[in-house]
């Protein structure tokens, strides 16, 4: 495929927008255009014909790009298969226990029992449900400033983004910590000034950002972290439903820092979301369940197919030759702090609004790509990107600085109909 846009929205697309957003309790805006089922690789191709390179896949949840011919070949399987959702903790299916296998072959051995469900928020709420059935006196939990941990109402208390999110929630106690080393000497003075370790329900940390802009952890961080959780026997929790899977070039990404949680979320890319611990920490049995529990058999088949794709494909290999290469170049454009692992990539730019003419100027020219903190682009193309297709995507990036860094710059148009448009870049 190759990139060509004609105009955004086309008419098959407005249509469907249009009534979406009259339909959709939870619409705020979206990219304007409607996918078709021929999406190819690392290219998403609309109904209207329009073709983009993608390099936000679908938030990384799809990290072998589109209609990847040994996921189509496994989804051809199932379909004579009805009902394909189940109440899987009741009526467990075969696709459960191999994705369980399959999972916990890629995680440390220590941590060697998982729960499936259906989304990243429900794996961190079930996280935090571990955690506080050993922390009986437990009366807060902490987490980060600028975090993301989802939107239900347990992860939604962790979670440190858009007051948008949280106004008139209720939330359960959290103590919040700035995002360094600083963090560690607050919550000494906490065990000495304000809480015993048992009323400490549980720390939980991102080892990269996401949405909060793609913040790196220190190394002195995370394993200031760990040193502490385990002298004082509180449940270390790391978040991986963006950051896992393979995006970093590692499996998870408290790999790069010589870790191990007590207990960790994974969702995205595994395409169901997963809560992973220790036996030694299992709830007794009931304390955890859900009807969708496993979620959708033909779900579980491609999470489990996604993982022996990665692995036979050696797609690790590639996500950190392709990433080291992007990084490089994204260097040599004029743009604030290049920084990534793997194909989890981001840059800044001088201003929100510049940031958010960016994100649409790309879009223009063919090429989806998201923000995320302030004034930060996110790169996260799919584990099976080329070095031409990633050369197409730098020059789409090195044209939109450059126009969207104009003083006068003003994007118009139908688009400002479904993403807002800012009116200047400064």
């Amino acid at each position: 495929m190759r990139i060509k846009v004609n105009k955004l929205p086309g008419k098959k697309s407005a249509i469907i927008l249009n009534k979406l957003k009259k339909l959709n309790l939870a619409h705020y805006g979206a990219y304007p255009f409607i996918q078709s089922k021929s999406s190819q690789g690392c290219y998403i191709k609309d109904i209207d014909n329009n073709v983009f390179l993608d390099f936000s896949s679908q938030v990384a949840s799809t990290p072998l790009g589109y209609n990847h011919p040994m996921l189509l070949s496994k989804i051809k399987k199932y379909a004579k298969v009805h009902p394909v959702k189940l109440a899987g903790q009741d009526f467990p299916v075969k696709e459960h226990r191999l994705l369980l296998e399959e999972l916990l072959s890629i995680t440390p051995k220590s941590l060697d029992t998982a729960f499936l469900i259906n989304s990243g928020a429900e794996a961190v709420e079930n996280c935090i449900k571990v955690a506080l059935r050993h922390q009986h006196k437990a009366k807060f939990g902490i987490s980060f400033i600028n975090a993301f941990h989802g939107r239900t109402l347990g992860a939604l208390s962790c979670t440190d983004s858009k007051a948008l999110y949280k106004k008139y929630f209720f939330s359960i106690p959290i103590q919040r910590l700035p995002f360094n080393e600083s963090a560690l000497d607050i919550l000494d003075n906490i065990i000495k000034k304000e809480a015993s370790p048992e009323e400490i329900g549980f720390i939980i940390v991102e080892p990269i950002q996401g949405e909060g802009g793609y913040n790196f952890a220190p190394q002195s961080l995370l394993k200031g972290l760990r040193k502490f959780t385990s002298q004082y026997n509180i449940p270390f929790i790391i978040d991986e439903v963006q950051s896992g899977m393979g995006r970093t070039g590692k499996w998870w990404a408290f790999q790069h820092y010589n870790i191990q949680p007590d207990i960790f979320s994974a969702a995205k890319a595994l395409q169901v979301g997963a809560t992973i611990t220790s036996n030694h920490l299992r709830p007794e049995p009931g304390a955890l369940s859900s009807t969708w529990g496993a979620g959708h058999i033909l779900d579980m088949a491609i999470g489990l197919k996604t993982i022996q794709i990665i692995k036979k494909q050696k797609l690790l290999s590639n996500i950190n030759q392709q990433g080291n290469y992007l990084l490089k170049q994204l260097q040599q454009l004029p743009i604030e702090n290049p920084r990534g692992l793997g194909l989890m990539i981001a840059f800044d730019l001088e201003t929100e609004k510049q940031r958010n003419n960016m994100v649409l100027e790309c879009l223009r020219h063919g090429l989806v790509v998201l923000g995320c903190g302030e004034s930060s682009i996110r790169l996260i193309p799919p584990y099976i990107i080329k070095k031409q297709e990633i050369n197409q995507a730098l020059e789409i990036l090195e044209s939109a600085i450059r126009t969207t860094s104009k003083e006068n710059f003003q994007l118009s148009g139908l688009i400002c109909n479904y993403m807002h448009c800012p009116s200047r870049t400064r």
